[in-house]
């Protein structure tokens, strides 16, 4: 091992490493201990990178320690000319008020700092001092919790937003290197601690390589295994994912699913939880259950809906079903106005009768409509279903309260609850977008102009 580590060794397998990823802006999270000493030191040693700045977080837990942390960061950013950002956190309250361990608290509140910079300074991407021996201890933590392939893989040593270059690197690697290179670093008096189960495996994960000196390097070839068959089993999923979609959008999510396709997936269980884990749901008898539950039932995860909708499910954000309030006003129109804008865009233009074919006024087409201007009062407004609503659906007596318009149509929850209607300047519906439209400001004989809608 010794032979491998010369003066280059490290900085000309990282210095590769950048070069695949094309990276030259970029933030180093810095606790001040071994690891990320390290990956700073040989990080300033690479020509490609032009921006290089610091991210400390201070938890506060170790008091003076973790002051004088803070401490020797700056006084290294300083003598180098390093920006350095600083974060102060309470930690112990955040934990106590969200109900999170320590540990989950921090990675939290780590993370999401993290993130605001890359937001707000741009940088390619944040680099993070974890390797080897850390991926191997998460994948004894997650054996011990009970996980699938995915939890077997470790740290990666590359997201979208986070690069770990010391992952290929063992801890004793990093240390040797520091020797060598005169490296100083803090000592965190925690890693000691042997409350942390993080702390327990690493202990034990200790002793069982002072016996066996190449036990690391064989969990590290069992982990690259994982990675392969993971990639096999991610690929089949998409594929899979591909034959149940009826369609898919985004932002908010709507994924309509068809249910006979997912009943007929063996092993359903396995499937079942690949594809909807990621988003909550990871009860997967209540999953079945759905399958064959009658249309209107629907099951709940922190953040997204399952409906089953007569033969098929749909998948969507939880703020799909929250009221909302208007959400766009016009307040005058000229000869043409177009909404570009979520949830739906509209296109509204004033044209004279003879533009159009008497018969296609009120026509059955969901995407155009044809209404009477001078019914028309501003400002008009879109927004979704209240109780109460009433509209006199065109070409009928009578008027009918939406509520009962959706129940007729068998709108679905997710349908009643996103189905937009354009509200006149005194209060009327107008039209219930996609749908139908009130009969009050329909196109007759009389009419002089005509206000165009097109969904």
């Amino acid at each position: 091992m010794r032979k491998k580590l010369s003066n280059n060794y490290f900085l000309e397998k990282i210095k590769k490493y950048f070069v695949f990823e094309k990276i030259k802006n970029i933030c180093v999270a810095v606790s001040g201990g071994l690891d990320s000493m390290v990956l700073l030191n040989l990080l300033l040693c690479i020509p490609s990178i032009k921006k290089l700045d610091v991210a400390h977080c201070n938890f506060g837990l170790r008091k003076q320690e973790s002051d004088h942390d803070e401490i020797f960061i700056q006084n290294f950013c300083k003598k180098k000319e390093i920006n350095l950002y600083v974060k102060k956190f309470n930690l112990l309250n955040f934990s106590k008020e969200n109900k999170l361990s320590i540990q989950m608290a921090a990675r939290k509140l780590r993370y999401d700092w993290f993130n605001q910079l890359l937001k707000n300074n741009f940088y390619e991407k944040i680099a993070l001092g974890h390797h080897l021996n850390d991926s191997v201890e998460t994948f004894f933590i997650n054996i011990f919790r009970g996980t699938s392939i995915k939890g077997l893989l470790g740290i990666p040593n590359r997201n979208k937003k986070f690069i770990r270059p010391l992952s290929s690197f063992t801890k004793d690697d990093i240390f040797y290197y520091a020797k060598m290179k005169n490296i100083s670093w803090r000592e965190d008096s925690s890693n000691l601690e042997n409350k942390y189960l993080r702390n327990k495996i690493r202990f034990a994960l200790k002793k069982f390589s002072f016996f066996y000196p190449s036990f690391i390097n064989g969990v590290k070839r069992t982990i690259n295994y994982l990675q392969d068959d993971n990639y096999i089993i991610e690929n089949k999923i998409k594929d899979i994912c591909k034959k149940i979609t009826i369609y898919k959008k985004y932002d908010p999510l709507v994924w309509k699913i068809k249910c006979k396709n997912l009943e007929n997936l063996i092993p359903l269980s396995f499937y079942l939880f690949k594809i909807f884990s990621p988003y909550g749901f990871r009860d997967i008898n209540g999953l079945k259950n759905l399958i064959h539950s009658q249309s209107g039932k629907y099951i709940l995860s922190n953040k997204y809906s399952i409906l089953k909708n007569r033969n098929h499910w749909i998948l969507f954000s939880n703020e799909k079903l929250k009221e909302k309030d208007i959400i766009y006003t016009i307040e005058n129109m000229n000869k043409k106005y177009d909404i570009q804008y979520f949830p739906i865009k509209m296109n509204f233009s004033i044209i004279e009768p003879k533009e159009v074919i008497n018969s296609y006024y009120n026509s059955s087409n969901n995407h155009l409509f044809f209404v009477d201007l001078e019914k028309i009062q501003f400002p008009l407004c879109l927004r979704t279903w209240r109780k109460g609503d009433f509209f006199y659906p065109i070409n009928m007596k009578g008027k009918k309260k939406i509520s009962k318009y959706y129940k007729d149509n068998k709108f679905s929850i997710l349908e009643k609850k996103s189905t937009w209607l354009l509200i006149n300047g005194n209060h009327d519906i107008i039209l219930i977008i996609g749908n139908r439209l009130d009969d009050r400001f329909k196109v007759t004989e009389k009419t002089k102009n005509i206000l165009k809608i097109k969904i």
